[in-house]
């Protein structure tokens, strides 16, 4: 009775962690923006993008740089490849468009509309994370707290969460990857072989996998390599007819070892140059040991005729000639680069006591990974936003402001004197009612304005007051009579005027001939 409890109980606890990625996903949505939080597009790249990013509109990350996802998800706009506009919205075309697959995936399932392609890329991860957490469930059927652990281990992992938080390849691969393993493990090889040429099609370094396949005569071994890089190399030659030489990507190599030892050095170092970032110093030492056991394992336990070891074997000597860009970050993508690693590390683990700790140590990328899926994008100016019939409603601070602060739900702006906020609305045209909350640290009176146009007029002091009024999109003016005040008697003390917080919208179809205004 207690052992079947327990079987339950994992089960339970796997589904309780499903349940947990789809809140952490669905927080990412954003009521103008979609996912398209996702796709880390960012202001130094907006004047290249396609026109159906700009248009959609999709959100601009302005605090952090732009990702690699922002650029497979404007190749699903134009997977042929065949538009002038791709090369000035892709840093690199011809080495990005290798991994086309998923940027193909999405365009299929959005039937074309380039638009839609957007849309279903940001949610192609997320919906690979739940396939590859249900295809696991068959490897590692969480009935016991060794299986519990691999399961849970890999799909929060810092290397799966991590390509779901800024859209990248590196899951959909490992999940074709996965659907391999599963189908060399049945000796079926001639669905391993598609499963493997798939893909190698989402990520190139998935041929890293072949060996897998060694199984019978070596011509039969060669033939079924032949046959997985037939599709990969089919589809680089159309990169090189269609885009032209790109580069190698040859920077993500050196010398074995060289910058793993060097990533040691930078993660030591982290703790005492930036102690601020204590959290992402952690995680990332967690996960550079977590790596390290993991292909010390496979270094210590050679099993040539066991197929997940050649899986781990090889993504273990990928590990080694690793280049100091893939290390780079906190964590780094080579947590992603190496999730082949993990599974294959994972399948092996001995299930006993010392198994289970070696287990622990080999998943030590979970807090890395946790970090990855709770961070929410930020833009530092967004107040409030909000779909509602007949628009769609944005509020940013724009001049005179400090930035937006975020703290236990709340949303605030504290102003250094005058400030202006401006309003966007899709359509345009539409009038908002617009609701907030304002107070000062000394007495003044503010007065709201647009186009010309006094909406709002009262006074503000210590205590929250309550404001409602109605404008266009546009810009709304804030004046006040009083000159802003120290908010503390520190020399570093900002000057502040008044604060604003609970920004709310609610939008109302326009009438024929009236104007906004109390």
């Amino acid at each position: 009775m207690f052992r079947r409890l327990c079987r339950y109980g994992w089960s339970v606890a796997a589904l309780l962690v499903i349940a947990g990625f789809g809140l952490a996903v669905a927080r990412f949505h954003h009521p103008v923006y979609g996912f398209t939080t996702l796709l880390q597009f960012d202001d130094s790249d907006e004047a290249h993008l396609l026109p159906e990013v700009r248009e959609h509109p999709a959100f601009i990350n302005r605090n952090n740089g732009g990702y690699d996802g922002l650029y497979y998800a404007q190749i699903a706009c134009r997977p042929t490849l065949r538009d002038p506009a791709l090369p000035r919205a892709i840093d690199n075309l011809g080495y990005r468009a290798r991994r086309i697959l998923p940027s193909w995936t999405a365009w299929v399932l959005a039937l074309g509309n380039p638009v839609r392609a957007l849309d279903t890329y940001a949610l192609l991860n997320p919906l690979c994370w739940l396939a590859f957490a249900a295809m696991l469930w068959r490897l590692f059927p969480p009935r016991s707290g060794h299986d519990f652990l691999a399961w849970s281990g890999l799909v929060l992992s810092a290397g799966a969460l991590s390509s779901v938080h800024l859209a990248l390849v590196d899951l959909p691969a490992l999940l074709l990857l996965t659907g391999a393993m599963i189908a060399v493990q049945r000796d079926r090889p001639r669905r391993a072989v598609g499963w493997l040429a798939a893909a190698a099609l989402a990520r190139e370094t998935s041929l890293v996998a072949v060996p897998v396949l060694a199984r019978g005569p070596w011509r039969t071994f060669l033939l079924r390599a032949a046959l997985v890089a037939a599709p990969l190399a089919a589809w680089l030659v159309y990169i090189r007819v269609v885009v032209g030489p790109g580069d190698g990507g040859w920077s993500n190599f050196a010398w074995p070892g060289r910058s793993w030892l060097a990533k040691w050095q930078a993660t030591l170092a982290g703790f005492s140059l930036h102690p601020e970032l204590s959290g992402l110093n952690w995680s990332t030492l967690l996960a550079l040991v977590a790596l390290t056991v993991q292909a010390a394992w496979f270094m210590a336990r050679p099993q040539w005729r066991n197929p997940w070891w050649r899986l781990g074997a090889s993504y273990t000597f990928l590990f080694l000639f690793l280049g100091a860009p893939v290390w780079q970050g906190y964590p780094g993508a080579a947590v992603r680069v190496l999730l082949p690693l993990n599974l294959a590390f994972n399948a092996l683990a001995p299930r006993t006591r010392a198994g289970l700790a070696l287990l622990v140590l080999g998943n030590l990328t979970v807090p890395a990974g946790i970090i990855e899926i709770t961070s929410l994008p930020n833009d530092g100016v967004e107040l409030a936003a909000a779909r509602v019939d007949p628009a769609a409603v944005l509020v940013q601070t724009r001049h005179g402001w400090y930035g937006v602060e975020r703290n236990a739900g709340e949303v605030r702006a504290w102003s250094s004197g005058d400030a202006e906020l401006v309003v966007k609305a899709r359509p345009e045209g539409t009038t908002q009612a617009l609701s907030f909350r304002l107070r000062s640290i000394t007495p003044r009176q503010v007065t709201v304005t647009q186009d010309g146009r006094r909406l709002w007029q009262g006074a503000v002091g210590e205590k929250w007051i309550d404001v409602t009024l109605r404008c266009t999109d546009g810009v709304l003016s804030f004046r006040t009579d009083v000159p802003p005040a120290r908010e503390s008697a520190e020399a570093t003390s900002r000057s502040l005027a008044f604060c604003i917080d609970r920004v709310t919208i609610t939008a109302i179809a326009r009438a024929v001939g009236e104007k906004p205004g109390n």
